[in-house]
Parts: C-alpha cells; structure tokens; sequence
C-alpha cells in the first residue's frame, strides 16, 4: 500500500491554520510572562532542641521545621512540629500549623489552620482541629480595623466559632 500525501497535506492545513498557530504562540508568551511575574521565593528553617536523657546521651526532643513560599500577593507558611514518638526511636510529626497571607487592595486577610494528632489515637493521620481567619482593611483616612474569628470543632466535628474578636488601630 502506497502513502498518499495528497490526502495528508489539505488536512494538515486545516487542522493548523496560520491564524491558530499565531494564537498558540501568544499563549505560550503570556503564560511565560506570568510565570516570571509571579515568581516565588521559598526558604526551609529548621530548629533542633536537644536535652540529655537519663542515660547523658544528648537526644533530639524537639524539631520545628519552617517552610515560607512569596509571590507578589501572598505569603505561604507551614510549620511542622515534630516530637520523639512513643513506639520508636525517631520523630513523629506531631503539628503541623499552615498560615497563607493574602495581601488585596483594601487590605489583607490570613487564614490559618492547625493540624494535630489525636492523642488517643496517635496513629491516626494528622486532622484540622482548629481555623482562624483575620482580615485587616483600613477603615477612615487614620485607623485600621482587624477582625479575627476562631473556629474549633465541636463534639460531632464540625467547625463552630469559639471567637470573635475586632479591633481599631490609629495609624502612626
């Protein structure tokens, strides 16, 4: 069997035209654009508390570990509390709290989230047991307002609001 190009060619033609070709390569460019413009920066902290066991051994008793991550409007922050577990002899990741910053035109909001192991269950996957969000926005030509509400999850695990708290501010 032969291979007829005369049927390949016009079909190839009209499944790229010039015009589509144009769009694609102005896509590629914009999206190329937004990811420069939205670059991040990313850094890792890390903490390690030691103290001496019974033995005089110098043991790990505590490590915080800090992951931040920026763009142009948002500030990403996961801190991971890790603590000796009780089964071996390592670390077990015991918190781990996630704040992200979003920064808007009349002000800022962050929301943050703890995550913690049930103790009676330490096997258990880490779970959210407590939200808060805070919003703070000018308010008149010299104050601020900064609101912050608090959730915790009740007997039946859902979120309920424990707090509610608003504060002004007198700008400097």
């Amino acid at each position: 069997m032969e291979w007829d190009q005369t049927l390949t060619v016009p079909f190839a033609r009209r499944l790229i035209r010039p015009g589509g070709v144009i769009t694609v390569w102005c896509w590629i460019a914009l999206a190329a654009t937004t990811a420069m413009a939205q670059q991040s920066t990313t850094t890792v902290s890390e903490a390690v508390t030691t103290r001496r066991n019974l033995n005089g051994r110098e043991a790990v008793s505590e490590k915080v570990v800090t992951h931040r991550a920026r763009t142009n409007d948002e500030e990403r922050v996961v801190i991971e509390t890790y603590l000796p577990s009780m089964y071996a002899d390592r670390l077990a990741l015991k918190r781990r709290v996630r704040r992200v910053t979003t920064v808007t035109q009349y002000g800022s909001q962050t929301v943050e989230e703890t995550e913690e192991r049930n103790p009676a269950a330490p096997s258990e996957p880490l779970r959210v047991t407590q939200r808060s969000v805070t919003t703070v926005r000018g308010s008149e030509s010299d104050a601020y307002v900064s609101e912050r509400h608090v959730f915790e999850r009740d007997a039946n695990g859902r979120f309920v609001p424990v707090l509610t708290q608003t504060e002004r501010t007198r700008r400097d």
